[in-house]
């Protein structure tokens, strides 16, 4: 697995790099979602909060789906073809052990 530090990931919203420098490293201390790769394969954790729901996070995925638009450049209804076909037939296989 290719390591990266954080400071490398972009902001799709404002097109900026995120995170912390050397001198003041980002740390995640509230997670929700955290998604990777690992040995080629796609692993998701979930952290739900107490005082969310399913709910919740569904619109952390609707957020999440505005981003991907935004840092791939392409109309958010592009994207959600996408998710509409992955939600009618399953193509990936992601870990899960939250």
């Amino acid at each position: 697995m290719k390591r990266r530090r954080i400071k490398d990931f972009m902001s799709s919203t404002s097109g900026e790099p995120v995170g912390g420098t050397t001198e003041q490293p980002m740390t995640i201390t509230a997670p929700l979602v955290i998604m990777f790769e690992c040995d080629g394969k796609i692993v998701c954790h979930i952290h739900p909060r107490p005082q969310d729901s399913h709910k919740s996070y569904g619109l952390l995925v609707c957020d999440l789906v505005r981003h991907l638009a935004g840092a791939f450049k392409v109309d958010e209804d592009d994207v959600w073809e996408w998710v509409d076909k992955e939600r009618h037939h399953h193509t990936t296989k992601i870990i899960q052990p939250s």
